[in-house]
């Protein structure tokens, strides 16, 4: 599987092997401007693409896959990954409230527990 690469940088494009990036024969370097993406971005890229190696090599067995990845199309993911946090936190706050309806349920349950005791002292007297 072949990597095709378009530096941010000075725009020049180059060609990884996977297997060569996943075993650490070749770095992640634009050739033409020695730019370098940071190792903890690297390890966990490497790890993604041998993760989807052993998924398609499983799917093989009834499909064959090929795919195009666009780095705009990412920027989508992003945005839809920000929108679902943000509902995340509206679903959030409303958790908190049924969590303080629930301390007032409890409260109830306290005061029925006091009202039958004051009637207890009130059937003693």
């Amino acid at each position: 599987m072949t990597l095709d690469f378009t530096c941010q940088k000075c725009e020049g494009t180059f060609e990884i092997d996977a297997q060569d990036l996943i075993d650490g024969s070749e770095k992640l370097e634009c050739p033409h401007c020695n730019t370098r993406a940071p190792a903890n971005v690297v390890d966990d890229f490497v790890a993604a693409l041998t993760e989807m190696r052993a998924q398609v090599a499983a799917l093989s067995k009834r499909f064959t896959l090929s795919t195009t990845l666009e780095s705009e199309d990412l920027a989508e993911l992003d945005a839809d990954e920000d929108d679902d946090d943000d509902d995340d936190d509206d679903e959030d706050d409303v958790d908190e409230d049924e969590d303080e309806d629930d301390d007032d349920d409890d409260d109830d349950e306290d005061l029925d527990e006091d009202d039958e005791d004051l009637e207890d002292e009130d059937e003693e007297r």
